[in-house]
């Protein structure tokens, strides 16, 4: 599969965003002023680093809720095939079997289906996704594909699989649609039964990355992650955050803590495993003898206890800015400059913008109400500005 180009995201009826918005990455091609900030794809021309800018409670966060609702019924449909005693094993919290969140503030939109939307770039040709959601049903669902011409290759009409039709990559999944359930997606169904169409673009969705950076650390990596050549990356921007670090040790486990079979007619010998990921983390630092640093000297500290908020917050976010930057990809972090310094976040874009420190042209979404990240070298597509207005809509 080809790297994955995040073009639009939408939403209508979920959480603040009554109306339907629509979220684009596509540049105006007519302007070039700041021309490092884009690059092509397709017939695109894509922003590398784009902001959605807003004051406290304008919706900046539920924007970033819309990929991951997204992703989350994307999670939800292959459970549709478990007893309701294996989803509740897996997940005991039931955070994610929660409806839908619907526009609070009016009551009649109680009663409307929500719509998300996705638009993505893979390989030079556009896909457009998306679905509606009443009572927890799938009420519609549409997939075209556009190389030249626009070609519809899914389209559902109704909860029921009898309203389902596919074509052309998706014509093999024709037999066996009537696995579909009620609650489940299509496309995600197919992919469960191996469509190699279906899969790429359920991939897709699922490797895009968001972070809540209100968070005290970012959960982990995988152990690639932690190479010597990636620790050296990290050491290299640590240091603006803190001047005396040298050097990293990093101890990387990874625990299997359940294990679920799911009891299917459809599926066999298939299991659910859940594991658990720690990663200690000690840094070296330099000694000093009155301001001359010693050569053969460090000292050595607990890296989470001992190193500031800020500074951990900031090693924890790497693993997944480098791992869009050196594959290509989409990561978007919410409030991005949550106990970072100005500087130190402007540090972290620039590595989107250099094409050195990003060939493959992934991209950067972040949130945030800082106005010195979006006041110089940024163009005006870059930015996207949220407000509520005394309804509690968000525009």
């Amino acid at each position: 599969m080809g790297t994955t180009v995040l073009k639009s995201i939408s939403a209508e009826n979920f959480a603040s965003f009554a109306e339907k918005v629509t979220f684009t990455c596509v540049a105006d091609g007519s302007k070039k002023e700041y021309a490092m900030n884009t690059f092509e794809s397709g017939d695109e021309v894509i922003n590398k680093v784009s902001y959605v800018y807003g004051s406290n409670g304008s919706g900046k966060t539920f924007f970033c809720k819309i990929l991951r609702e997204i992703q989350r019924m994307i999670a939800l449909s292959p459970l549709s095939m478990m007893k309701s005693s294996q989803i509740k094993a897996l997940f005991p919290s039931e955070e994610l079997l929660k409806p839908i969140p619907k526009f609070a503030f009016d009551i009649a939109y109680q009663e409307l289906p929500t719509t998300l939307g996705i638009d993505m770039i893979i390989d030079d040709v556009t896909y457009h996704y998306e679905f509606s959601v009443l009572e927890q049903k799938i009420v519609h669902e549409l997939l075209t594909k556009k190389y030249r011409r626009t070609e519809k290759i899914l389209e559902r009409t109704s909860p029921s699989f009898q309203d389902i039709t596919v074509k052309s990559e998706l014509k093999g999944f024709e037999d066996t649609k009537r696995v579909v359930k009620e609650d489940a997606l299509c496309l995600v169904m197919a992919a469960m039964l191996n469509n190699d169409f279906a899969n790429m673009l359920v991939d897709a969705i699922k490797e895009i990355n968001i972070f809540n950076m209100t968070s005290p650390r970012l959960n982990p990596g995988e152990l690639e992650a932690f190479s010597e050549e990636r620790i050296e990356k990290y050491v290299k921007i640590l240091k603006k955050a803190d001047p005396t670090i040298r050097g990293m040790q990093v101890k990387y486990e990874e625990e299997e803590v359940a294990r679920q079979k799911v009891d299917s007619d459809d599926f066999e010998n298939r299991e659910i495993i859940q594991t658990k990921t720690t990663v200690g983390v000690k840094t070296e630092h330099a000694l000093y003898d009155h301001g001359i640093e010693i050569e053969s000297g460090t000292d050595q500290i607990d890296f989470f206890r001992d190193e500031s908020l800020g500074t951990v917050k900031l090693f924890t976010t790497l693993p997944h800015l480098f791992d869009v930057l050196e594959k290509g990809g989409i990561l978007v972090l919410d409030e991005i400059e949550n106990s970072l310094h100005p500087a130190l976040v402007k540090e972290m874009i620039s590595l989107f913008i250099n094409e050195e420190s990003n060939p493959y042209h992934a991209q950067l979404i972040c949130t945030t109400h800082q106005p010195l990240l979006v006041s110089e070298n940024v163009k005006r597509d870059q930015i996207w500005i949220l407000s509520k207005d005394e309804f509690g809509k968000s525009s």
